[in-house]
């Protein structure tokens, strides 16, 4: 783990990271097989920018995907939550990294409630990160 914090710079490496992890795990990468990285990744870039850096680069509707991705289930979230924190782990450490962390559970708490499912039992992960 980095003693550094996150930064803005750091967004776009950090999640190009995280989806080369997605597109090997077999839970998630079929929900991500049909999606251009080139596209999605600046636009998740400003979506967490927005958060943690309050730019207002975003705008838009990050739930309305979701809903065009059939099965999801309370286990999706966890494992892409254990994915993505430990990305983050790999990568940094400090309040903008925890910040990130936290944000991660508030947003897939929120989509499972939209979606109309139970809010996950944190599962163990099965997490890979290089």
């Amino acid at each position: 783990m980095s003693t550094r914090d996150l930064c803005e710079d750091d967004l776009i490496e950090l999640l190009t990271a995280f989806y080369a992890t997605v597109a090997e795990d077999e839970l998630l990468a079929p929900y991500f097989a049909v999606v251009d990285m080139r596209e999605h990744i600046p636009r998740i870039a400003d979506f967490w920018s927005t958060l943690l850096f309050h730019t207002n680069r975003y705008s838009g509707n990050a739930f309305r995907p979701h809903l065009a991705m059939p099965g999801l289930t309370p286990e999706h979230f966890a494992h892409w939550l254990a994915v993505l924190e430990a990305t983050v782990d790999a990568r940094f450490s400090g309040e903008l990294a925890t910040r990130m962390k936290d944000f991660d559970h508030r947003i897939a708490f929120s989509m499972q409630m939209r979606l109309g499912l139970a809010p996950f039992v944190v599962y163990p992960s099965r997490a890979k990160v290089s």
